[in-house]
């Protein structure tokens, strides 16, 4: 799923559910991370969230919000990684107050993910997930995302809980924005982070909650706000 497509989707999916989830949550995460480079990506060894990382840096750029530009934390990176993709488990060590982690787990999370996030969240860091409602990522989760996937059921739309296999490189370059491809089936996990990254990218994301729903209700009008 492209940009382009993520737009159109994110357009068709205002005021549902799925719409309002991603867009909040997206917020949320602009919101709560106040300091500068403290927002965090994380999960299993084997599947890395580098391209969520790279998207929403991407569209953090785009929007001119560079205080809060993400960080892919590595379980083991390469000696000859990038600095981008070099960052290790030492930055878990060193988060606090005002930093976000975002945890990114379609699987069941292992043992050892849970005691790196517990010790994160022990030190003040809020943590953010988005996974498929394991109950012992939720319990360590200030915020948390279970994407489901958009089917026709012949009456309109209804919802499935996402579960499909897919295999990533251990290795990856940051992958430009145009390069998330996923089989039709399979798209519903990734589409959901690519809702999150243009809601996290959004202008009137990091202002008080209240403004947003003044905003909201004016655009619900019909007129556009000053």
């Amino acid at each position: 799923m492209d940009l382009t497509r993520a737009s159109l989707l994110r357009e068709m999916l205002t005021g549902t559910e799925l719409g309002t989830q991603t867009r909040d949550f997206g917020h949320s995460l602009r919101r709560y991370t106040t300091r500068n480079r403290g927002l965090m990506l994380f999960g299993p060894v084997d599947e890395e969230p580098w391209h969520l990382t790279a998207h929403l840096d991407d569209e953090l750029h785009r929007a001119g919000v560079e205080s809060i530009r993400p960080s892919l934390i590595r379980w083991a990176p390469p000696p000859d990684a990038p600095p981008h993709l070099a960052i290790g488990l030492d930055r878990l060590r060193d988060a606090g107050r005002g930093e976000s982690l975002l945890v990114v787990a379609e699987e069941d999370p292992a043992d050892t993910l849970l005691e790196r996030i517990s010790d994160v969240r022990r030190r003040g860091t809020t943590i953010f997930s988005i996974g498929n409602g394991d109950k012992e990522l939720m319990s360590l989760s200030h915020e948390v995302l279970t994407p489901e996937l958009l089917v026709p059921d012949g009456f309109g739309w209804t919802s499935r809980p996402v579960s499909y296999e897919h295999e990533e490189p251990e290795f990856a370059p940051q992958p430009a924005a145009t390069d998330l491809d996923a089989s039709p089936y399979g798209e519903g996990f990734e589409m959901a982070q690519h809702l999150v990254t243009l809601a996290a990218a959004d202008e009137d994301a990091g202002q008080p909650a209240w403004r947003r729903r003044l905003r909201t209700a004016i655009e619900r009008l019909g007129g556009e706000p000053a």
